[in-house]
C-alpha cells in the first residue's frame, strides 16, 4: 500500500478569480495584487483555476504563468500558503497533464472536477476509473470536486466519494452540491483524515456543525476576514456570534455566486477593493441594474470587514 498523501489543512480557501484586462488578456498585475491581500486576511491557502477562476477559459500557457506568479508572491512574501490548483478536464489524459503542470509550477494539491460532456456515460464505474488513474498519476495529492452545477447535473454520490477516499492519494472533497446531510454521511463514513470542504459561505457554518473541516468560498475574495471570523466562532464555541454573523454572510454570498456568478465576484471586488475586471467572453458583465442589485447586499459586510482589519 502506498503511503498516505499529506493532508490538506483546514480554514477557509479562497477560489481566486483570474484577471483579464479589456482585451482580454492576463491582467497578472491585479492577481498579484489579489494575492497579496490575501496572504495577510487570515485564509488557509489558494484555490487557483475553480470555477471562479475562469479555468474553461484559459490556455496551458496561461495556467503555468498563473502558477508561478502564485509561487513567486509567495516566494517574495516569505510565507507558504497551500496552493490547490483545479486540473479538471474532458479526458483523463488531459487532467493528468494539468495535475502534472501544475505540480511543477508548485502546486500542493489538485482539485478534479468529473469530466462532463458525456454526462449519460459518466456512472459510477466510469468515474472510479478515472478519479483513480488520475490520483495513480498525479505528483501531488487530489482534493475531488462535486460541483453538479458546474458537472453537467453530475452529483457524485456518497458511496463513490467514500471509496475514493481510500485511495491514498485522494485526501479530501469540496462539496458545492449545498446539501448538509451529504456531507455529514461523508463525515460519519468516509476514511478517517478524509478532508471535507463546504463549497460556498452561504452554508459554512452548517457545514462545520456537520464536520467540514472548511470552505473553498468565492465570497473569501472579497471579506476573507469576515468569512475566516465564522470558521474562528465556531472553533471557539461562541455559535451565536458565528449564527449571526453566518446570517449576514447570505444575501451578499447569493447574489455573488449562484445569482450572478463569475461576474457578480468582479463586480463586488470592483466595489470594495477597487479592482476586478471583466470576465473573459461568452460570459458578459452584470447590467447596470443587476450591479445596482448587488451593491445593495454588501454595505453590513464592508463595514463588517473593515473593523476586522
Amino acid at each position: 500500500m502506498a503511503m498516505q498523501a499529506k493532508p490538506l489543512a483546514g480554514g477557509i480557501y479562497p477560489p481566486v478569480p483570474t484577471f483579464f484586462g479589456r482585451d482580454e488578456q492576463l491582467d497578472l498585475q491585479t492577481f498579484e495584487r489579489h494575492l497579496r491581500r490575501l496572504a495577510t486576511s487570515g485564509i488557509a491557502g489558494y484555490v487557483l483555476m475553480g470555477s471562479n477562476g475562469e479555468a474553461v477559459h484559459l490556455e496551458d500557457r496561461e495556467r503555468s504563468q498563473l502558477l508561478a506568479v502564485c509561487h513567486e508572491v509567495e516566494s517574495a512574501m516569505g510565507v507558504h500558503l497551500p496552493v490547490v490548483a483545479g486540473c479538471g478536464a474532458q479526458s483523463t489524459r488531459q487532467t493528468i497533464a494539468y495535475c502534472r503542470q501544475a505540480a511543477q509550477y508548485g502546486a500542493d494539491f489538485t482539485l478534479i472536477l468529473p469530466p462532463s460532456y458525456y454526462p449519460r456515460r459518466m456512472n459510477d464505474a466510469a468515474l472510479s476509473n478515472h478519479y483513480r488513474a488520475v490520483a495513480d498519476a498525479s505528483p501531488v495529492p487530489v482534493l475531488i470536486y462535486n460541483m453538479p452545477a458546474s458537472a453537467a447535473g453530475i452529483n457524485l454520490s456518497v458511496e463513490l466519494i467514500c471509496e475514493l477516499a481510500e485511495h491514498p492519494n485522494i485526501v479530501g472533497v469540496k462539496d458545492s452540491s449545498g446539501d448538509v446531510s451529504k456531507l455529514m454521511q461523508l463525515v460519519a463514513r468516509a476514511t478517517p483524515g478524509f478532508r471535507i470542504f463546504a463549497g460556498s459561505a452561504d452554508m459554512l457554518l452548517p457545514a462545520l456543525v456537520a464536520g467540514a473541516i472548511g470552505a473553498v468560498a468565492a465570497l473569501a475574495n472579497v471579506f476573507p476576514r469576515t468569512v475566516c471570523r465564522v470558521q474562528t466562532l465556531f472553533e471557539q464555541e461562541k455559535i451565536e456570534e458565528a449564527r449571526i454573523l453566518q446570517a449576514l454572510l447570505i444575501p451578499a454570498n447569493s447574489a455573488v455566486t449562484s445569482k450572478y456568478g463569475v461576474a457578480g465576484l468582479k463586480a463586488a471586488l470592483e466595489h470594495v477593493v477597487g479592482y476586478g475586471g471583466l470576465p473573459r467572453l461568452p460570459l458578459q458583465p452584470l447590467t447596470p441594474q443587476e450591479q445596482s442589485a448587488l451593491l445593495t447586499s454588501l454595505p453590513l459586510l464592508i463595514a463588517q470587514e473593515e473593523d476586522k482589519a
